[in-house]
């Protein structure tokens, strides 16, 4: 049993490596659009309140 798990560990971890599966990809994306989003309310905020205090 030992030894399977030798040859076992080194494989789960290759198959980490690189630019990650769908469900990763998708998670980056949806990160990415919920930080232009936020960007974007920012940017609205800081117009509304120049536009408040001439």
């Amino acid at each position: 049993m030992k030894y399977v798990l030798i040859l076992i560990v080194p494989l789960v971890f290759v198959g980490c490596s690189g630019p990650g599966g769908p469900g990763q990809r998708a998670g980056a994306a949806v990160d990415h659009a919920v930080y232009k989003v936020g960007e974007g309310i920012s940017t609205v905020g800081k117009k509304m309140e120049a536009s408040a205090n001439p």
